[in-house]
């Protein structure tokens, strides 16, 4: 992965990586108020198959001023385990990260699944 990402117009600049992860920083609201970007590996036995997987998180925190004057994170992220397996392909993987991006995606809902304002802003269930 490259060190510095442009995400929708945004520049995320790597802060570090090293064995444990990576983090990349925008700023373009301010050093205050920064959007932080994580991404994260961890080797793992998953508890129900006793098979050994990889666990990968890529977490968005995006700072916010409150109204009491404090800043305070709105943080998103999305955890994938995929098993240790060479029939597991990357399209198997692909289509598990789409699924879950179509029903929650707040910008381009698929007609019928408007899940992301149900879920994240109404608070639905």
């Amino acid at each position: 992965m490259n060190a510095n990402l442009t995400i929708s117009t945004l520049s995320f600049n790597q802060t570090y990586s090293d064995k444990g992860g990576s983090e990349r920083r925008e700023t373009s609201r301010g050093v205050s108020l920064p959007e932080v970007m994580t991404v994260k590996h961890q080797d793992i036995t998953d508890s129900a198959t006793k098979k050994p997987a990889t666990r990968s998180l890529v977490r968005f925190d995006r700072h916010v001023a409150l109204t009491d004057g404090t800043i305070a994170p709105v943080s998103a992220y999305i955890v994938v385990q995929v098993p240790k397996d060479t029939a597991v392909v990357s399209s198997d993987i692909l289509a598990v990260v789409a699924r879950l991006a179509q029903v929650v995606s707040l910008a381009t809902p698929v007609a019928g699944l408007e899940l992301g304002p149900s879920v994240f802003v109404n608070k639905e269930q």
